[in-house]
């Protein structure tokens, strides 16, 4: 158990895997509390009886389980490869520690989201006049106004409690002399970026209450599944696919950080394409065409193909943007 990591990445693997069974052990139990024994657990029964609480609950749970998973995976990464080491003397030690530090910052990063939502919530039912006037009773801008510090903050603390968790283990263990860095390939290049750029999907989609199946209209949980977990997940192999296939043979010196400005970028030029398009064929119908396209499901079929178009283009797009592409000298002819 604690002799050093051979394999190269092996740590890295080791502690992602304990960072995210730690999250979701600790979602679980979070859940289970506030269903069974929280002040509003009647009201919380009541809401989890409709399909797209228990669908929106387990794309949270699982958004958060991937962020820390990835920062965990990165700052490891970044770590070993700064001491030109794949692995640690005693890997059994440094993996108990991160899942000790992650409980406790998982607490505390519990607690801080639950005081700074009331203090947030307080703040606006006491400035409700001015909030109405600045931002309007509906719309997108109280939309966002509602969600999205809230939103901003809870990612922020968990991409800082991921990297704190990993610098605090890394300080009871002793790199392995003469391991070598893990390697970095495309293949890690092209799942960040398309891990970024799903976490992105998911988080807007969830502060937007957005579903990502827009031809929902029953009640029926498989319904939801569809558009909450199948297609995400399709949206992550086709992004992957995409990315690994535009990347180049030799990344340089790119990192982590390359991959994830990668992600981010395919993401936000597909919705930016996706609007604008939406809006060029808005003003090419009229509202009686809207009306009965709005009402077929083959509507929903294209709009899915056309933004998985886009996305594959957003992918491509970054990947000849951000990388740099270095020709091969030709041979020199041998005398």
């Amino acid at each position: 158990m604690n002799t050093p990591t051979d394999r190269p990445s092996a740590l890295a693997w080791r502690l992602t895997i304990a960072a995210i069974g730690l999250q979701l052990l600790g979602a679980a139990l979070l859940q289970a509390y506030l269903l069974s024994a929280s002040p509003l657990a009647a009201q919380l029964r009541e809401a989890y009886a409709r399909p797209e609480m228990v669908a929106t609950t387990v794309v949270q749970v699982i958004a958060g389980s991937l962020l820390i998973g990835l920062t965990t995976w990165g700052a490891t990464q970044r770590w070993l490869r700064r001491r030109d080491a794949a692995g640690v003397d005693r890997p059994g030690r440094m993996t108990a520690v991160l899942l000790a530090v992650s409980l406790v910052l998982f607490v505390l990063i519990s607690a801080a989201q639950a005081l700074l939502q009331h203090a947030f919530y307080s703040f606006v039912f006491t400035h409700q006049e001015w909030v109405n006037n600045a931002f309007g009773y509906y719309g997108p801008a109280r939309v966002i106004l509602m969600a999205l510090p809230l939103k901003l903050c809870g990612i922020l603390m968990t991409i800082a409690s991921g990297w704190l968790a990993v610098r605090i283990a890394a300080w009871s263990v002793t790199p392995a002399a003469g391991a070598g860095a893990p390697p970095y390939r495309p293949r890690h290049a092209a799942w960040i970026a398309a891990l970024t750029l799903l976490l992105w999907q998911l988080h807007v989609a969830l502060m937007l209450g957005a579903y990502f199946m827009t031809y929902v209209r029953s009640g029926e949980l498989l319904d939801y599944a569809l558009g909450y977990w199948v297609l995400p997940a399709i949206i992550l192999a086709l992004a992957a696919w995409v990315c690994l296939k535009s990347l180049p043979r030799t990344l340089g010196k790119a990192g982590m950080g390359r991959a994830i400005a990668h992600g981010t970028f395919a993401f936000w030029l597909t919705q930016v394409l996706g609007v604008g398009l939406a809006l060029l064929v808005l003003w090419s119908m009229t509202w009686s065409q809207l009306t009965r396209v709005a009402a077929s499901y083959s509507t929903s079929v294209v709009s899915l193909l056309v933004y998985g178009a886009l996305l594959a283009l957003g992918c491509y797009a970054g990947a000849r943007l951000l990388y740099r592409r270095r020709e091969t000298p030709p041979a020199v002819a041998s005398a």
